[in-house]
């Protein structure tokens, strides 16, 4: 291999570095850091070193690995900026305090004679020099006080739910014990006090309009399917209906046989609705396609 075919590969590689630190990938950043390449690679014409280029474009992530593998956090460039320059430019406030708890120097000073300081907001001069003195500056204690309260609030988020879950198996079971207790041969023989068990719910047929009514236990769709017709004054056309369950805008036709309850049993549970889940999960009284226009008509009609 010549000497200049070295020197272009050398090169190659030194582009492949600051392209993966333009682009935040950190997988490609640390592979190429394992592999040898030097961390503080500079640009020919500019000066340029990778640690500029993740301070520029605000990249943490590649920022933080970097850093963590040594290096020179004060490097200058062509210009005499400091990564710290470009942070503060970018108005990347918290990566800038970070940064200056990581060796950071806030007064070193660009071919103009400008440091990072001197190019922050006023607000924000104060903010550098408490954090280059070891304090803790008012927008990290905003930040940690932000981030106290999520995680809290993140913590009762899913405490809740995980009541939510305990309390509804708890209750699941609870009535399959009470079920047994109640019906406790397999094949239904108690059916009296099987049948004693029931439910109001709501039975949707047209837009926004439902009837509401008594479910026992044993009613299958087609029972509610001519109770539900009875009910809006078209029990002659009960052969030209189906059930169906809407489940968050899915549906699902329920078939004749199908015990109602028991189909409802299995909806998902909805949290924050208020109790009432109708808008999420509840059956509908839909007319077949195949309907006469009569009964189609008759159904427009329903109020």
């Amino acid at each position: 291999m010549s000497f200049q075919t070295k020197i272009n590969l050398i090169e190659k590689y030194d582009y492949d570095l600051f392209k993966a630190v333009f682009d935040n990938n950190t997988k490609k950043v640390r592979e190429m850091i394992d592999c040898g390449c030097d961390i503080n690679m500079t640009e020919y014409d500019k000066g340029t070193t990778p640690i500029h280029i993740a301070c520029a474009r605000g990249h943490k992530q590649v920022l933080e690995l970097l850093v963590q593998r040594g290096c020179d956090v004060n490097v200058q460039d062509n210009r005499g900026w400091t990564p710290l320059h470009s942070l503060v430019t970018g108005r990347y406030d918290i990566l800038a305090l970070w940064l200056i708890r990581q060796g950071s120097k806030i007064d070193l000073k660009d071919k103009n004679g400008f440091s990072a300081i001197d190019m922050a907001q006023g607000w924000f001069q104060q903010e550098m020099r408490d954090v280059s003195m070891g304090k803790l500056s008012n927008s990290e204690a905003v930040l940690m006080e932000v981030t106290k309260e999520y995680d809290q609030k993140k913590n009762e988020h899913n405490n809740n739910i995980k009541n939510i879950l305990q309390q509804h198996e708890q209750s699941k079971k609870l009535s399959e014990f009470d079920l047994l207790q109640k019906n406790p041969t397999p094949n239904g023989a108690n059916k009296q006090s099987h049948l004693s068990l029931s439910e109001v719910i709501k039975v949707y047929y047209r837009n926004d309009s439902y009837k509401t009514f008594k479910v026992s236990s044993s009613d299958t769709a087609l029972d509610i399917l001519k109770v539900m017709c009875e009910k809006i004054n078209m029990k002659s056309y009960d052969k030209c209906f189906d059930i169906v369950e809407v489940i968050k805008g899915q549906i699902r036709y329920v078939k004749q046989h199908e015990v109602l309850l028991e189909v409802k049993n299995k909806w998902p549970i909805i949290i924050n609705t208020n109790v009432d889940t109708s808008p999420q999960c509840h059956f509908s009284l839909v007319i077949r396609k195949t309907a006469p226009k009569e009964a189609i008509t008759a159904f427009i009609n329903v109020i």
